[in-house]
């Protein structure tokens, strides 16, 4: 599978309605709210097949010759907190590979995806230096989500609605030599609620993008720099059970 094939499943989540009702006052397109990635950078990137590449994901512990790990049973990856959460959005992760996993995991899970002024002052906060135009190509993509499902191109999330975002399994790279640049792939599954209708009958399950992540200054910062992306090859599709998914350094995490 390629990285094309993972942009063009983004896309498609991108226009997938979730059947979550409508919440009151507000005018959602077909009663729905639509479901997007906006960590990821699986727009408009060009891959090839991948290979299991340099990893940095934890290794199997040792075992009988004749054990056949899979992401189910093999050690599991534990995700960090950062020291601090300004506007909800965690930052302040040590420097290591852990920290890097860390970082696009916790991002991942925290990001607004429906308020763009929230979006915004997270992505301020996360994003390097050396990536100008992250932020507001991120905040764009907020707005057009907003007015995809009948809502104004600006606004705060519609009272009482909440999208819950779970990363099952990462797979880290090095998009470079040094070691400090790391390309983050994640499975994920995302839930929304709204008041009245409980909870998402028909949440995204499955989910797959990646996030590219170097260290700059005392943390670890979202970049698109395109030397970097270059670098980006699409995975084995994630399955738990897969030992192949094992084999191409898909991991399952844990959480402090």
């Amino acid at each position: 599978m390629t990285a094309l094939d993972f942009q063009d499943k983004a896309r498609r989540a991108r226009l997938r309605l979730i059947g979550i009702g409508v919440a009151a006052g507000v005018v959602v397109t077909g009663g729905a709210v639509l479901a997007v990635t906006t960590l990821g950078g699986g727009d408009d990137d060009k891959g090839s097949v991948a290979s299991p590449g340099a990893s940095s994901a934890t290794p199997a512990p040792s075992t009988a010759p004749d054990k056949k790990w899979t992401p189910a049973n093999g050690r599991k990856i534990r995700i960090l907190k950062g020291s601090k959460a300004p506007d909800g959005i965690s930052v302040g992760f040590p420097q290591s590979d852990r920290g890097a996993i860390s970082a696009a995991v916790r991002h991942l899970q925290e990001l607004d995806i429906l308020d763009d002024t929230i979006a915004e002052k997270q992505l301020k906060a996360i994003v390097s230096k050396d990536s100008p135009g992250t932020v507001d190509k991120r905040v764009s993509d907020v707005r057009k989500l907003r007015e995809g499902v009948g809502l104004p191109p600006s606004g705060a999330t519609p009272a009482g609605l909440s999208f819950t975002t779970q990363v099952n399994a990462v797979r880290v790279t090095s998009a470079d030599k040094t070691g400090q640049v790391l390309i983050v792939w994640m499975n994920y599954d995302r839930f929304a609620t709204v008041p009245g209708k409980g909870a998402d009958n028909n949440p995204l399950k499955g989910e797959t993008d990646y996030a590219i992540y170097k260290r700059e200054g005392d943390d670890w910062k979202l970049t698109e720099e395109p030397q970097y992306k270059k670098s980006v090859h699409g995975p084995r599709a994630y399955d738990p059970d897969s030992p192949y998914a094992y084999q191409d350094m898909w991991r399952q995490v844990s959480f402090d």
